[in-house]
């Protein structure tokens, strides 16, 4: 009796201990009820929300040391994450001119200037490019003609991404070099290098490669694809890639003639703390010091990156800046892996009826409906709705009382224990008309809502070739933002198919769209 009295008292002496640890570590919120915390107090569920704190705190920590926002034109964004605004304010740019029939590779940024009604302007007077505009706020972008064709490709982009700041018909913008900026100008123009990397190399087009490890042979593949240039490629990879990595981009000090770094790009999955930052002077020792060559490259293992472990990285010489005779140098580091590591594989691609998904664990089930019926009428959807009627009225309820039917929003609705029905409003409208009806940025806004939902449910993502029946959106297309928005963030998905060769069959037919400026010229 005695015993069990002392482990009582021991137990409630560890579950005050942990309440308050709870607390300390903003485990709980401040006026968290006891029931939430007796439900906390499961060991499992404890050591995880410990393990979160901490993780949460880590990255907080590593913010802390980022330069804070301080440019005028980033505040115009009105974003607590500049660089998810500006990543897809140029999404949605690209996705408008794709829904329109701008295709590629490569991506022609001068047609899609013209396709927003920007004026093209050639001329000697500017270093690479700058935009300007008139009393009415229409656009007129200068640029250098004798620069190289990658460099004016990207050069143009670039001064796209200015067009998507609000204030930026106020003032000349340029594509400024490195001497050029002042004061907090970097921030504005590392902005509008991530535009220019997601207009060169839209969204949704680098789904076979986000599982292949990044390096100098694939960006430079890339560089030749899509005519952009290596700056514009890493810039896309690495923000996409499954792999834990950093690359940064180095310079030749004038002063010291040693290399410092630029700026620097994390992918998602890299959880370290990292040495190198802007203004950071790699070491003598460091092989970058070999790449005197555009196209040069060089490898080695070394510890100053983060915490004396060995970092592999490549070097690779890249065009200098206007003006400078020394290549700068493009690194891609990578920390040790752990033996378990996998990187995650493309979605898999099966015969069957996608309204019977495979597997035991908690499924999400898509379909693509309309944003004008409440009534499923056709393709996937309708013979949903005869399956689980329920569903299609929960929908039209939803419909009717919440006025919820805008593109880009989902709907869910459980159809069993383990799956849930998932309508994606991507499709504008129903009857026939002369393109597509599918919304590219519409799906892709509503593929973003369906990643926290899986990650939240512990979930697996289930679909047909959504999009490409009635819709009459592109498979490749498609396939790619599925890529991005779901498998890129470690959500399992399998897509279902019901006849053979209907991978080539699910395709958008081709579009009657000019393109009124060649190639050749650019």
């Amino acid at each position: 009796m005695k015993n069990r009295d002392n482990k009582r008292v021991n137990r409630n002496t560890v579950e005050r201990d942990l309440k308050t640890l709870f607390r300390m570590g903003d485990c709980l919120p401040p006026r968290a009820t006891e029931k939430v915390f007796d439900d906390a107090m499961n060991l499992q569920r404890a050591k995880r929300l410990f393990n979160e704190a901490q993780t949460s705190r880590t990255k907080a920590a590593r913010r802390r040391h980022d330069p804070k926002w301080t440019h005028p034109s980033v505040f115009t964004l009105d974003d607590p994450d500049p660089i998810s605004a500006i990543t897809l304010r140029a999404r949605n740019m690209v996705l408008d001119a794709i829904q329109r029939g701008w295709s590629g590779p490569p991506y022609n940024p001068f047609t899609l200037a013209e396709m927003r009604g920007i004026k093209l302007l050639p001329t000697d007077r500017v270093i690479d490019a700058r935009t300007h505009s008139d009393d009415k706020q229409q656009f007129t972008i200068e640029y250098n003609p004798q620069r190289a064709s990658a460099r004016m490709r990207y050069s143009i982009a670039h001064e796209l991404g200015h067009t998507l700041f609000p204030d930026c018909p106020e003032k000349v913008r340029n594509r400024a070099t490195h001497q050029e900026m002042t004061a907090d100008d970097w921030q504005l123009e590392s902005l509008c290098n991530i535009a220019a990397a997601e207009i060169l190399m839209p969204f949704g087009m680098l789904e076979n490669q986000l599982s292949v490890r990044p390096n100098a042979g694939l960006v430079l593949d890339l560089r030749r694809r899509y005519l952009a240039s290596c700056e514009a490629v890493v810039n896309r990879l690495i923000r996409l890639t499954s792999y834990p990595c950093v690359a940064f981009f180095a310079r030749v000090s004038a002063e010291s003639s040693k290399y410092f770094v630029e700026y620097q790009i994390e992918s998602p999955s890299l959880d370290e703390g990292l040495s190198i930052h802007r203004g950071y002077t790699l070491p003598q020792s460091s092989k970058a010091s070999t790449c005197t060559a555009i196209g040069a490259r060089d490898q080695e293992d070394v510890g100053w990156i983060s915490s004396g472990k060995q970092w592999f990285v490549e070097y690779l010489g890249i065009s200098p800046h206007t003006g400078e005779t020394y290549p700068r140098v493009l690194a891609l580091a990578f920390p040790p892996l752990a033996s378990d590591f996998k990187a995650p594989k493309p979605f898999k691609s099966l015969r069957g009826d996608a309204s019977e998904p495979f597997g035991a664990e908690p499924k999400l089930l898509l379909q693509v409906v309309n944003d004008k019926a409440s009534i499923w009428g056709g393709g996937f959807a309708k013979h949903a709705g005869r399956k689980w009627p329920q569903a299609q009225r929960r929908f039209r309820e939803w419909v009717l009382e919440g006025r919820q039917l805008r593109l880009g929003n989902i709907h869910s609705v459980s159809v069993r224990d383990d799956l849930t029905l998932v309508s994606l409003v991507a499709q504008h409208g129903f009857k026939p008309a002369a393109g597509p009806r599918l919304r590219y940025g519409a799906l892709s806004s509503a593929l973003e809502k369906v990643a926290y939902l899986a990650i939240q449910k512990g979930a697996t993502v289930h679909m047909p070739r959504i999009g490409t029946g009635e819709a009459g959106g592109d498979w490749k297309i498609i396939e790619g933002i599925v890529q991005e928005t779901l498998t890129a963030r470690g959500v399992g998905v399998t897509v279902y198919y019901l006849h053979e060769g209907e991978d080539e069959s699910a395709r958008q037919p081709p579009l009657d769209f000019s393109q009124r400026m060649s190639d050749e010229l650019i």
